[in-house]
């Protein structure tokens, strides 16, 4: 299992020294181990205690030219990305000068040379930097960082809220709920929220000596084994193709389709171009001068001129889903047709932690297994076989059209083998929404099957009507003003 730490900071160089303190029988973690340590943050203690693969550190860009208590000196800032470099370059400052000093362990030292800073966009007014923008903005850069960042094997996520400030927190724990609940689909998951006791508040002289022999117990805020969390969110561009057929396949595994999932697999490479066109796009919006505030103070600006939108936080989260859906299925998908087998090792990989939709879509596909390879009936206390299509495909002339390129429709199949009620097959003549959700994607008029090599191949001849059906069915999804959570 990857274990992986998150820690949200605010402004580091107003940190003083004090003892920290894990326990972690306390707080219920496997694989740990005690620690009491002093130090300016809570970052060295966790890194001995658990001992992560990968530590994530985000900050804020309103750090850029603070001088507060380091010596990195300020600079005439003209662009974004010399606002980032020199975030990351005060804060790896502060690591180097200010915590390593306090660690003798060779491993947690490693760990703190290793650690990646994050500088994620702020907003704010301070005295070093003005920084105008959506606060949102952090979320989604966030959102896109750890997508790209998080294990997609069973992980193990350890959240350090300690010293996040405002939006910071929140935001952060919302971006790995939601895209560690994707991870769940196939992986084991658990995340854990941690957060050490406050840090003594008070007069200064006060508050420095009782600092000198205060411990501060690091808590367990949240842990959890999550489950699947499906994406309710759909790309708002309804006349770029690539994009409908992107909406369908999110549909596919919120709602349990798995041919319409086999069908628009995308290709990761593509989600990924647009993911870096537009975070481009945004860097390149945002505007950087040196100049005075208000009070005459002369300091950074920086004026984010646009926001990322919903459809990048949707293409974010389904560039992470296509990451971990690729261990298994990269490859293999796109394809206009499969075969019964290949529908159910989709579901059984796929939908068997969601037990509702799981068991619907289990009965759909072996409804079909059931019609290719035929079934055991119970009667009297004896079994007997029915047998299946395969066992009639060369005996039986109504079964020739399948045989043929063009194939049957699912629901002329059924009329022709006499499937149906006792009234008739209660086929409706025309595609409906509501049938292609009750049956899984497998509505009688939209799928079609042929014969192919010895096996039943099912397809979707009417593409653009099984895409029109499945964002349909994602909106029904959605809150009732249609608007899709952060």
């Amino acid at each position: 299992m990857r274990r992986v730490l998150v820690a949200t900071w605010g402004n580091p160089f107003q940190w003083g020294e004090i003892g920290y303190r894990v326990n972690c029988r306390d707080l219920g973690i496997e694989g740990c181990n005690d620690v009491e340590m002093k130090n300016v943050s809570t970052l060295p203690v966790l890194l001995k205690a658990l001992n992560p693969e990968k530590t994530i550190i985000l900050v804020l860009d309103t750090l850029a030219n603070l001088t507060l208590r380091n010596d990195v000196p300020e600079k005439e800032l003209g662009s974004y990305e010399m606002v980032k470099k020199d975030v990351e370059e005060r804060v790896r400052w502060f690591i180097d000068n200010k915590v390593l000093p306090m660690v003798e362990d060779g491993r947690t030292r490693e760990l703190l040379k290793e650690a990646k800073i994050v500088v994620a966009p702020g907003v704010g007014e301070f005295d070093n930097a003005s920084v105008e923008g959506d606060v949102l903005d952090f979320y989604y850069f966030v959102l896109k960082t750890l997508a790209e960042e998080l294990p997609t094997e069973d992980a193990e996520v350890f959240l350090d809220l300690t010293h996040g400030i405002n939006f910071m927190p929140v935001l952060t724990y919302r971006a790995l709920k939601n895209l560690l609940g994707l991870l769940a689909y196939l992986r084991t998951v658990r995340l854990h929220v941690i957060n050490s006791e406050p840090y003594p508040g008070g007069e200064p002289k006060w508050r420095d000596e009782i600092a000198k022999s205060k411990v501060l117990n690091i808590h367990l805020i949240e842990s959890e084994e999550l489950r699947p969390k499906p994406m309710y969110s759909i790309f708002r561009d309804r006349n770029d193709k690539k994009k409908r057929e992107w909406s369908a396949f999110i549909s596919s595994v919120t709602n349990g389709f798995p041919l319409v999932f086999a069908t628009f697999y995308p290709k990761i490479n593509f989600v990924g171009d647009i993911i870096e066109a537009t975070l481009k796009e945004f860097d390149d919006s945002i505007e950087v001068s040196m100049k005075p505030d208000i009070v005459g103070k002369t300091k950074v600006h920086v004026v984010r001129k646009r926001g990322f939108t919903r459809d990048f936080k949707t293409a974010v989260k389904l560039y992470y889903l296509l990451r971990v859906l690729e261990g298994e299925f990269g490859g293999k998908y796109p394809k206009d047709g499969v075969t019964t087998k290949e529908l159910r090792d989709i579901t059984k990989k796929l939908f068997v932690k969601m037990p509702r939709i799981g068991v619907v879509v289990e009965d759909q596909v072996s409804e079909l297994s059931e019609l290719e390879e035929g079934k055991l009936v119970y009667e009297d206390g004896t079994s007997r076989r029915i047998p299946g299509i395969l066992d009639k495909i060369d005996k039986d002339k109504r079964l020739n059209d399948l045989k043929k390129k063009k194939g049957l429709s699912y629901g002329e199949l059924r009329k022709t083998l006499r499937l149906g009620s006792s009234s008739g097959d209660s086929l409706n003549p025309e595609p409906e929404v509501r049938n292609f959700i009750a049956h899984s994607g497998f509505e009688y008029n939209l799928v079609w099957v042929r014969y192919e090599d010895g096996k039943l191949v099912w397809f979707y001849p009417d593409k653009e009507k099984v895409i029109e059906f499945s964002i349909e069915a994602l909106k029904m999804r959605l809150p009732e003003d249609g608007k899709e959570v952060v």
